[in-house]
């Protein structure tokens, strides 16, 4: 295997960039999305959808069983492989839901909420729009063709949530439709998913021919198997919030907690999961090659905590204003559940290549360990601050991340042979950025608060302070891992023939930084632990 080709280094480089880009027009247009919808429909619609959405989430693992990701995995797939595939996902999609479909009135013994059962109903039709889609959107994966997954999303948003959501949610606020503006959020979900079909099979055009020999299926459904079962234990850990949220404290209060969650959870997630899409493809090409995997996942992990730490710590401080702008008056009561999620959602977000790697190495076993410990820790924990109200479920989730993050930890260090010091170390560029961002912010809010200004303006301002200060400490003190993108950057702006000398002459300058300054947290070399795994 070629697994130092540079063909596969700049496909990996492009499709970060496709995948980063398209990451953050999503991110911008939910915010955008976030803040119409939150204006035209009541909290109480908001709680429903998240309501129906985990009983939905819970068949979805049975509906893919892992096929995408292990169409994605192996070394090698055939025609036959497709084909398998294709069919399986479609009969399971199909499958699921019909269950979905007959089952529905069971989730009101969990939810408690009449609501949820139609929604359910109309809003399974997903899974057979999923299972026609998901081999044509894994060829994609890969292949590496992010270009077109990501003109593929973007679109696709836009049409959905956008084009279709946002209207029939204006149409319904306006009276010009007779139905429950809930709807218009269920109809922009089928509608986004209705587009990726369309779009990816129109880019694949692979065999939809049906297979039904069991020779065909077995490779995929090995590996598949064991990713559906964990992908179930991490959707339950994932989803017990919501579970606990809508059965003791009811639909409105779960809506103020799932729109907090969202605002902080959505843009992070995009913004880092368009680094996890290209790198599971990337390490399944290199999982046999240690020393690579290894260099990575390093360098992969911190440059996610040099961003998304600060960016976190920023949010918390001016949680206040960002609430106010971008979901109204009526939401404050989600700003200290916020605050709190500050804290479990960026180390949520820097376990992510943890887990990627595991998936790409076939380390699935200490996968389902590591879900399952996770899971009673957090319904201990859940019981245990329950009776704090929302305050102490979004506490219960960041105690639950720090633990987490030191269990992901274990796997990495007996799978990579990573010492424990290293791993800490990916950590302390962003503390350091999250230190400084944050207590920029706090400055600047503590002054102008006490003036009588728009809370837009105000939200403005922060947001300007905490880039600034993010960009002054990248670009003077940057990480070991950052200085590589760093360079060539700067490279490729001092070959622009529009660039004036003086802008030449402060690059330079610049450069001649990177090259003469140490970084403050140099990138040490991943040891192997003193004891075999």
């Amino acid at each position: 295997m070629a697994t130092s080709s540079p063909t596969l280094a700049s496909a990996a480089v492009r499709g970060v960039q496709w995948t980063t880009a398209a990451s953050v027009a999503n991110a911008l247009m939910q915010i955008g999305y976030t803040a119409v919808m939150a204006r035209l429909l009541d909290p109480a619609a908001f709680g429903l959808v998240a309501m129906a959405g985990l009983v939905l989430r819970f068949g979805s693992y049975f509906a893919e069983m892992g096929l995408g990701h292990a169409l994605v995995q192996r070394a090698e797939i055939t025609k036959r492989d497709i084909r398998a595939a294709f069919t399986a996902s479609l009969g399971l999609g199909v499958g699921v839901a019909a269950l979905a479909w007959l089952l529905a009135p069971l989730s009101v013994y969990f939810l408690e909420n009449e609501a949820v059962v139609p929604l359910v109903r109309l809003q399974a039709l997903g899974f057979v729009l999923v299972g026609l889609s998901m081999t044509s959107v894994s060829v994609l994966r890969r292949e590496m063709r992010f270009d077109s997954i990501a003109k593929v999303e973007v679109a696709a948003y836009i049409f959905g949530y956008l084009g279709v959501g946002v209207s029939m949610a204006w149409a319904i606020h306006a009276g010009y439709l007779p139905i429950a503006g809930v709807w218009s959020l269920i109809a922009a979900s089928l509608a986004q998913q209705f587009f990726v079909m369309v779009a990816s099979y129109a880019l694949v055009r692979h065999s939809v021919r049906f297979i039904f020999s069991w020779v065909a299926y077995a490779p995929l459904l090995g590996y598949g198997g064991r990713m559906s079962v964990i992908s179930f234990l991490e959707f339950i850990n994932g989803n017990l919030d919501t579970l606990l949220i809508g059965r003791l404290l009811g639909s409105t209060l779960l809506g103020i907690y799932n729109r907090a969650y969202m605002l902080l959870y959505l843009p992070m997630y995009f913004l880092t999961n368009s680094l996890a899409r290209v790198a599971f493809p990337t390490f399944s090409k290199i999982q046999t090659n240690l020393p690579r995997v290894r260099a990575l996942y390093l360098t992969s992990s911190t440059l996610v905590a040099t961003l998304v730490l600060p960016l976190c710590a920023g949010v918390a401080v001016a949680a206040p204003e960002l609430v106010q702008v971008l979901l109204g008056p009526r939401w404050s009561a989600s700003v200290p559940i916020l605050r709190v999620l500050c804290l479990s959602i960026p180390l949520s977000m820097t376990t992510l290549f943890a887990g990627v790697v595991a998936d790409a190495r076939a380390n699935l076993r200490q996968k389902v360990i590591l879900n399952v410990e996770f899971m009673l820790l957090l319904t201990t924990l859940f019981w245990l601050l329950k009776p704090y109200g929302l305050v102490g479920i979004a506490a219960a989730i960041g105690t639950g991340e720090v633990v987490r993050t030191f269990l992901y930890m274990r796997v990495t260090h007996h799978d990579l042979g990573i010492r424990y010091t290293r791993l800490l170390a990916m950590y302390l560029p962003g503390l350091l950025n999250a230190a400084v961002v944050g207590a920029s912010i706090l400055g600047v809010s503590f002054l102008i608060r006490s003036v009588i200004i728009p809370p837009l303006f105000t939200l403005a301002l922060q947001m300007l302070t905490g880039a600034v200060a993010l960009g002054a400490m990248v670009l003077r003190w940057p990480s070991a891992e950052l200085r590589g993108p760093l360079q060539q950057l700067l490279g490729r702006l001092r070959s622009l023939s529009a660039l004036p000398p003086g802008g030449q002459a402060l690059l330079l300058r610049y450069e001649v930084y990177l090259e003469q300054n140490r970084p403050i947290f140099p990138s040490f070399e991943p040891l192997a632990p003193t004891s075999a795994p």
